[in-house]
């Protein structure tokens, strides 16, 4: 193998991982995947090492599914003004026999991920923008239940500028405070950026 053949195949191999074991590619990765798998294609079936085509071959097929199951997924999701999904979420979080637990993300194409726990069951949701900003909802529902100066509030915005998305988990003390800490996201962590926030716009 010469170096271009090497190149590639780092690239095809370590792009097909990051793909499987971090389920999904960002928008920007889906391109650079493509043409991985196009340069992987071409090197395997001519000039390069012919075992290049089937890592090649599951690159762009992996990439196309996850392209293509994400657009059906968002497309499917209720699209919700971000106001009213706070206002249910602050409702229930602060009723008697509401949640006890939530967990709150913005996923890299927008959708606002909750995930409750409640005395008797668990549910998970999601839903788009249909107006507001979604980052907005998890730092002002945060800021509701922990408290404006909760230091995971700080670390996620510092975290989101610096690049790296993460996930509020608030969990509901005996007292009916609120408690809030911060944890990895299990896709791709790169933030959702905002159009149209004067905050995060």
């Amino acid at each position: 193998m010469d170096f271009v053949d090497v190149v590639v195949a780092v690239g095809v191999i370590g792009l097909l991982l990051r793909g499987l074991l971090r389920r999904g590619f960002t928008s920007g990765s889906v391109l650079l995947a493509l043409v991985f798998g196009g340069l992987g294609l071409w090197r395997g079936l001519g000039p390069g090492p012919g075992w290049l085509v089937w890592p090649a071959v599951a690159l762009v097929a992996v990439t196309v599914i996850e392209f293509v199951a994400a657009g059906i997924m968002g497309s499917r999701l209720p699209r919700l003004p971000m106001t009213e999904v706070k206002a249910q979420l602050l409702a229930d979080s602060r009723s008697a026999d509401g949640r006890r637990q939530l967990t709150l993300a913005v996923a890299p194409g927008g959708a606002v991920m909750m995930f409750g726990v409640w005395p008797d069951r668990a549910s998970r949701d999601a839903v788009m923008p249909g107006g507001g900003c979604p980052v907005c909802l998890v730092e002002e529902v945060t800021a509701e239940l922990a408290g404006p100066d909760t230091e995971a509030l700080a670390g996620y915005r510092r975290d989101r500028a610096a690049g790296t998305n993460r996930l509020v988990v608030l969990t509901r003390r005996d007292d009916d405070g609120w408690d809030a800490a911060l944890e990895p996201v299990q896709g791709s962590p790169k933030p959702f950026r905002t159009a149209g926030c004067p905050v995060h716009g």
